[in-house]
């Protein structure tokens, strides 16, 4: 069934997953207590640079292996070796451009970050040719190397050698490296190589395929890190370090969501023009809505439990940021799920263009109410913005497909979680007091989505009487 194939590629894409996000939480005490948050400001920023600037420059080419390796399977080989080509000759390219900037403008820790930028390529790479060529374990294998890696290096270089800065920079490099380094032993893309199998024309298409979505990576970018550049000019540098440790929380978010959408995104490429595929969308889509929202509201209370526990200093001034970033995190989820109805049918352009426009909206609203708001101004802009694009998409998909969006559920789960965190923030002191709240928020959620436990229940139940 189309949906056991959706739920095995979740679990095991959850398994490697599960571990990566997991580091944004367990380094949240360690950043806090021992990275000043001018460092940890600095660092931000250059990953907001990394993460614009390498999608751009080689026009996200692995969107194109992943869609052309499941639709021509037969020219496999030939993907794989064009584009290990052309990547390869663009590092090089880059590399030499890049040596030169640092020397011109002596750029600090010029080195690292061009390494990082190396390796943020090579993962991004690797993992979406495991994803199209139906290796899950590959993918799951390379970010728990990653995971063990950077954990250990971060420990070791941080609270021994007290290297503050340089330490998450090598980190980085290293956890990076080590993941592309199993996915290799396990995929062999370059120990297969063959300069035979070049094929330019085949190149081409997949840079035409491509190249729309590595401009809306610009998009995107401005959505999620481009509020760090109007706080570094506006507010500060070290107010970018707390906003850092703020959206940490918004990135376990993506835990689950990235898992069910890179799972999703491949389905909906395999059952595109199927029968029953817009209602097989639907209840998917239904399904997450109600699972996003029930996480949120339940990570609430949580996270101002964690926030009066683990997080120290200064740092703490950014706990009331991190219910709205859990909003605008669920809105880019909705909004990427909507986005692969448009990827099935190579509509590539649409994307950007409802991406670019809540971009605008996200870095327009935080460079007007940064002055005013500071930080929250940031978070509140990057939300309208994410739910523009909702809305955007939605209406445009509309035309395309039988889209049945619950708007209600939509608006009334969005209410829910914004009155869990009103209640909250009232005595955000008292662990206690949030514990209440979450034990009554968990008890709501569980009578709200009883159906959908209880036909979990009945899938287990059916699994175990099959394997006895």
């Amino acid at each position: 069934m189309k949906i056991d194939r959706l739920v095995e590629n979740i679990k095991i894409y959850f398994f490697g997953t599960f571990s990566t996000k997991l580091i944004q939480f367990l380094f949240i005490p360690l950043y806090t207590k021992y990275i000043d948050s001018f460092e940890l400001g600095y660092f931000n920023l250059i990953l907001s640079v990394v993460w614009f600037a390498v999608p751009l420059l080689y026009q996200t080419i692995w969107e194109g292996i992943l869609r052309f390796v499941i639709e021509k399977s037969e020219n496999e080989e030939r993907i794989f070796t064009s584009t290990n080509l052309y990547c390869f000759g663009l590092s090089i390219l880059y590399g030499l451009v890049f040596l030169l900037i640092s020397l011109l403008m002596e750029i600090n820790y010029g080195f690292s970050i061009f390494l990082m930028a190396l390796t943020q390529m090579g993962v991004s790479y690797w993992q979406f040719s495991a994803r199209a060529l139906k290796n899950s374990k590959a993918y799951s294998f390379g970010l728990v190397a990653n995971t063990v890696i950077t954990v250990a290096l971060n420990f070791i270089l941080i609270m021994i050698f007290k290297l503050g800065l340089p330490a998450l920079f090598i980190s980085n490099i290293a956890g990076s490296l080590a993941m592309i380094i199993v996915m290799e032993m396990k995929l062999r893309l370059f120990a297969n190589f063959r300069i035979s199998k070049f094929d330019i024309s085949l190149l081409k298409q997949l840079i035409k395929y491509s190249f729309p979505l590595s401009i809306n990576t610009i998009s995107w970018w401005l959505i999620n890190s481009g509020g760090s550049i109007i706080i570094v000019n506006q507010i500060g540098i070290e107010e970018n370090g707390i906003y850092s440790i703020s959206s940490r929380f918004g990135m376990i978010m993506t835990l689950i969501t990235s898992v069910v959408n890179m799972a999703w995104q491949e389905e909906s490429f395999r059952i595109h023009g199927e029968k029953g595929a817009d209602n097989y969308f639907n209840r998917v889509f239904d399904f997450l809505v109600r699972s996003v929202f029930s996480g949120i509201a339940v990570l609430i209370p949580v996270t101002f439990i964690f926030y009066r526990w683990f997080v120290y200093g200064e740092y703490s001034t950014g706990l009331l940021l991190t219910p709205i970033i859990y909003l605008s995190t669920a809105f880019s989820t909705f909004s990427s799920h909507l986005g692969s109805g448009f990827l099935a049918r190579k509509e590539s352009n649409v994307i950007f263009y409802s991406t670019l426009v809540a971009g605008i909206i996200s870095v327009g609203g935080a460079a007007v109410l940064a002055p005013i708001l500071g930080l929250m101004g940031v978070v509140v802009s990057s939300l309208i913005g994410t739910v523009c694009m909702f809305l955007i998409r939605a209406l445009m998909l509309k035309k395309r497909m039988v889209l049945e969006l619950k708007y209600i559920n939509t608006i009334g789960l969005s209410l829910f979680c914004i009155c869990v965190m009103f209640v909250c923030s009232l005595n955000s002191v008292s662990v206690i007091y949030q514990m209440i709240i979450l034990i009554i928020v968990v008890a709501v959620l569980f009578f709200a989505n009883r159906d959908i436990i209880f036909v979990f229940q009945s899938r287990i139940n059916q699994k175990l009487k099959g394997n006895r």
